[in-house]
C-alpha cells in the first residue's frame, strides 16, 4: 500500500473517532509555550522548597502552594501570568529565607 493510501486511511479513522470532524490542534503561540514552562518551573521550585518545611507543616504548604496554582490556572492575560509569575518568585525566594533562618 502506498503512503498516500495509508495516510488517507489514517485521516478517515481519525475522522470517524472524531465524529467526522475535523481535528484540531490546540497549539501555543511561542510566548505562551515559554510562559507556561516558567509557571511549571515556578511550580517545581516551590514544592521543592515546601519540601524543605517540618514535616507537620509540609502537607499544608503543598496544598496550599497546588490551591495557588489553580486559582489562576484559566488566566490567559500574558501580562498578569508574568506578574503573577514574579510574585510567585518573591514568595518563595521568602519561604526559603525563612526556612534557611529556621535551620530547615
Amino acid at each position: 500500500m502506498s503512503k498516500l493510501r495509508s495516510l488517507d486511511l489514517d485521516l478517515d479513522v481519525i475522522k470517524a473517532v472524531d465524529g467526522g470532524s475535523s481535528v484540531m490542534v490546540n497549539a501555543l503561540d511561542l510566548q505562551s509555550f515559554i510562559l507556561r514552562a516558567r509557571v511549571l518551573k515556578l511550580y517545581r521550585q516551590a514544592l521543592k522548597i515546601a519540601h524543605r518545611a517540618p514535616p507537620e507543616a509540609r502537607g499544608e504548604l503543598k496544598q496550599s502552594i497546588r490551591q495557588e496554582m489553580e486559582k489562576n490556572s484559566e488566566c490567559k492575560d500574558k501580562q498578569k501570568i508574568r506578574y503573577l509569575i514574579s510574585e510567585g518568585l518573591e514568595r518563595i525566594k521568602q519561604l526559603d529565607e525563612m526556612l534557611d533562618m529556621q535551620g530547615h
